[in-house]
């Protein structure tokens, strides 16, 4: 994922006919203000979504600019990515909404249809200098190329200047993905046992891994297994008989046992379609409706092998353990050992007590030229409001959070660096170098280099994507949330037939 990647652009050019045409085709001339006003004590308002522990790194970062700059930032968090998209559509009348906000690309779509969001090409054109700080005069420059494509594209296909040219609404801030966690300890003990037992890397392979996995155990489950390979009752019982335990099965049943477990099934199921060569979603460019495209056969091949695995019970989604959302809870009680979800969450993995030891990897993909990953996290907005001197200040306060506080933001909270200034710099650099020693600090460092060494590597061939956003997209995510339940659990239910009733259930985003 490098920066201005031709082809990026055209796979997704291709596969998806992109957002909303703009009313204004001339210019972003709307938008001009001097740069070169003085911001020093202006006074700014910033909402974010995030919890008492993000929010207060963001506290952080912002006294820093607020001493840099002389700007006071108002900073209100709205307790939620929801609640914040609700409180500035609803003060989108009044323009009581802030200068800077974060938000999805379909809250940007939304924001749009408001006529209440700053379009950032003249920003970056010809303000482009951040004259703050103490940073050297060769990265004071602020460019679209400091960021990584695969980002910025979602920011630059929501509004339209031209039938191939979008125009820019946001700077990506807090990014993360979905990464495979697994049990370290468990695959150091089996790969000693049978060295057909790798980490899986495509669907296929997990299909012939899975059950070996499981074969292996079998003895075991219910148990503790000993350094001697020996199944016991207890840790006690082991040290009993002069053997430690090597991995605690106690609370692993068989009949409840899958060795690899899936969060979320709204991307499970997105993820899917594209990996197997379908298209989710699509948008007409001119009216900026968004219409569902996933009922295909490549999205049937897809479901297919996910209802093929859970059948061999080597797929697991957390209703198979009676959770809502999470498997967090019975990774950690070894009832699978690998674990696909958000890399935001990967620290719920960790087991209390070092019960084992946790790494990283991609997660699983179906062909080598169909490697996708979902990108997650939000951007940063300028919300049409204030006075010129309040305009440049948001404008500088983007500037500095996406980029050069961006190292130091991802460090603390475990989100993804959103440019190659945040991630080649010594202080990201230091963190995933020198962790900590906590089983936290190593799975976050290791997740961090899977996204380093793997995801935005030009040669690992991976893309991070997100569909084209539209008014509604968030209510078809949340609703293609729910075919898992169907796939997975009412079998009597051909995959066709499943399709057919989700279309049924959001007819509105049916092509006519």
């Amino acid at each position: 994922m490098k920066k201005r990647k031709t082809p990026l652009i055209l796979v997704f050019a291709t596969l998806i006919p992109l957002a909303l045409v703009s009313c204004d085709v001339k210019d972003d001339i709307k938008y001009k203000v001097s740069f070169d006003v003085d911001i020093s004590g202006t006074k700014i308002d910033f909402w974010t979504p995030f919890g008492a522990a993000i929010e207060e790194v963001i506290e952080d970062l912002l006294l820093t600019f607020e001493e840099e700059t002389g700007v006071t930032v108002m900073h209100e968090s709205k307790g939620g990515y929801d609640s914040l998209k609700q409180a500035i559509d609803l003060s989108a009348t009044s323009n009581k909404f802030p200068h800077l906000a974060l938000g999805y690309p379909d809250h940007f779509a939304g924001y749009v249809k408001k006529d209440i969001i700053v379009r950032l090409d003249y920003y970056f054109e010809n303000g482009g200098t951040y004259d703050y700080g103490e940073y050297e005069e060769e990265d004071r420059a602020f460019k679209v190329d400091d960021f990584y494509e695969d980002y910025m594209l979602e920011n630059q296909t929501i509004e339209w200047k031209s039938d191939t040219e979008g125009w820019t609404l946001g700077v990506p801030f807090n990014k993360s993905t979905e990464i495979m966690t697994y049990n370290e300890t468990f695959f150091t003990w089996a790969q000693a046992k049978n060295p057909e037992i790798t980490i899986p890397t495509t669907w296929d392979e997990a299909g012939v891994i899975g059950p070996k996995i499981t074969t292996l155990l079998r003895p075991y489950f219910g148990k503790v297994i000993g350094t001697d390979d020996i199944a016991y009752a207890n840790a006690h019982a082991a040290n009993e008989a002069g053997a430690s335990v090597v991995l605690d099965l106690i609370n692993t049943s068989e009949d409840l046992f899958r060795p690899l477990s899936y969060d979320s099934q709204a991307n499970l199921f997105i993820t899917t379609v594209r990996q197997f060569g379908g298209t989710y979603t699509e948008v007409d460019r001119e009216t900026g409706d968004g219409y569902l495209a996933y009922n295909s056969q490549e999205t049937i091949n897809g479901l297919q092998k996910l209802r093929d695995l859970f059948n061999a019970n080597v797929l697991g989604v957390p209703k198979v353990w009676e959770e809502s959302k999470y498997s967090s809870g019975p990774f950690k009680d070894v009832m699978a050992v690998m674990a696909i979800g958000s890399t935001a969450g990967v620290a719920n993995n960790a087991p209390a007590g070092n019960k084992f030891n946790l790494s990283a990897a991609p997660i699983l993909h179906n062909t080598p030229d169909h490697k996708y990953v979902i990108s997650q996290g939000t951007n940063l907005a300028l919300l049409d409001k204030g006075s010129e001197a309040e305009r440049v200040a948001a404008w500088r306060l983007l500037q500095y959070l996406s980029k050069y506080a961006n190292a130091e933001f991802a460090q603390r909270t475990g989100y993804f660096p959103a440019c190659e200034y945040a991630e080649n710099s010594d202080y990201y650099q230091d963190f995933l170098e020198n962790p900590g020693v906590s089983t936290t600090e190593k799975i976050k460092m290791r997740v961090a280099k899977v996204n380093s060494e793997v995801y935005i590597d030009e040669t690992q061939n991976w893309t991070k994507f997100v569909d084209p956003p539209f008014v509604g997209s968030a209510h078809v995510r949340n609703e293609v949330g729910t075919i898992g339940d169907a796939l997975f659990f009412d079998q009597n239910k051909t995959i066709q037939e499943i399709l057919n009733i989700s279309y049924t259930t959001l007819n509105e985003f049916v092509r006519p």
